[in-house]
């Protein structure tokens, strides 16, 4: 039974038991048990309005008590409660409340910060960098940073034999390195200890990698999600590259799941100087998801506005220098947020940057054909056997 006939039989299901007033104690085991099947945003307030409606005068009287508090605990696991109190997006602001984009002026002229820091960079060091390289043309330089996790060994070398392995394209020098955290599991620490050594490409941040399980404490608070940390890391490496005290002109965050062509890449980077604040991917404006049984429930007190900031999805995000050091100094006056891609578009909206959709970076999986390569600049759904089938299919037909 597919997703759709569960919920319709859920809702005439409910209401039967509205109607009828049998057996009310099954509308909650029956409400939590297909909770975990499907999100409960799919009900909607005209379901609610028509429960309401079709529930008998004399059923509710002889079953106040009990009806009364099913009807609480329904409302309660869809997130109606937490919809009632949303605020409007168009009364945004966000901790500690002040002017971010006059303090990073401030910082972008090199003068002092008026604020102490939300977020000190001096207390975020990675544990371990890349090696280092002298880059000759400066501003003929990419960077790319794919976030991984430390078990994913065979999608990072399938990247580094396909897309990865490309280092110079129409006068640009290109270098794809790895983001990672700490290993969790201490059998697998040599592993990747010489992985960290023979191919000198891994940015290893000083956190404990594990999704939506552990914390790290940073600048004195705990947050979630090792992701948010990988793009911490991330903008801090692109920052200062190497420590060289030298911002990169051009940066491409990515996940280590995504095809990336290279040639489609960069000439849609030679359209855009340092300076333009280059914010751009596949952009999504979406809202929280507030029900109960939803993986990435967000509440009230974490987020309180009924819809986010435009935002570019975490996936594949383009950045010039003039945005990484923006948003450089704006982290140190932003408090965190557990998604990174829903922080950057935090960050975004307090330094009044455009958002930049680009539809030829896929956010959705999608078959790549030759016609679809000419303009593809990167995709997601692509790791491990299919990236490289792929990507040989378009090395054979010399397209790359």
């Amino acid at each position: 039974m597919d997703e759709t006939s569960d919920l319709i039989l859920l809702k005439q299901h409910i209401v039967m038991r509205a109607t009828y007033g049998k057996h009310f104690g099954e509308i909650s085991l029956w409400i939590f048990s297909c909770g975990r099947k499907f999100s409960f945003s799919k009900f909607n307030i005209e379901f609610v309005q028509m429960l309401i409606k079709k529930a008998r005068p004399k059923t509710l009287k002889r079953y106040g008590a009990s009806t009364a508090c099913l009807f609480i605990i329904f409302l309660w696991a869809i997130g109606w409660t937490d919809y009632i109190f949303e605020k409007s997006f168009s009364k945004f602001k966000w901790p500690p409340y002040i002017n971010v984009r006059e303090q990073v002026l401030l910082e972008l002229n090199g003068q002092p910060s008026s604020y102490l820091y939300e977020n000190d960079w001096a207390y975020f060091e990675p544990l371990h960098i890349p090696a280092c390289e002298i880059i000759k043309k400066i501003n003929k330089f990419l960077l790319i940073i794919v976030k991984s996790s430390p078990l994913h060994f065979f999608k990072r070398q399938t990247i580094r034999v396909t897309w990865g392995s490309v280092l110079n394209h129409s006068e640009f020098t290109i270098r794809t390195i790895f983001v990672i955290g700490r290993e969790s599991f201490s059998q697998k620490n040599e592993q990747l200890q010489e992985e960290i050594n023979s191919h000198k490409d891994i940015l290893v941040g000083d956190y404990i990698d594990s999704y939506r399980n552990n914390t790290l404490k940073v600048c004195c608070f705990w947050i979630s999600l090792y992701v948010l940390e990988a793009f911490l890391s991330a903008v801090q490496f692109s920052f200062n590259y190497c420590y060289q005290q030298y911002t990169v002109p051009y940066a491409l965050f990515v996940d280590d799941d995504y095809l990336v062509l290279m040639r489609n890449l960069i000439a849609e980077v030679k359209k855009y100087d340092t300076h333009d604040p280059l914010y751009m991917g596949w952009r999504f404006d979406t809202r929280p998801f507030r029900t109960r049984f939803h993986k990435h429930r967000v509440s009230i007190a974490t987020y309180p506005f009924n819809r986010y900031p435009a935002y570019i999805s975490a996936g594949a995000v383009l950045l010039s220098s003039q945005t990484i050091r923006e948003m450089y100094y704006a982290i140190q006056h932003t408090r965190l947020y557990s998604y990174d891609d829903i922080y950057a578009g935090i960050l975004a909206k307090l330094l009044k940057l455009s958002v930049k959709h680009n539809k030829n970076m896929h956010f959705w999986k999608a078959e790549i054909g030759i016609e679809e390569a000419k303009t593809l600049i990167c995709a997601h759904g692509f790791e491990g056997e299919r990236l490289n089938l792929v990507y040989n299919e378009l090395r054979i037909k010399k397209f790359l």
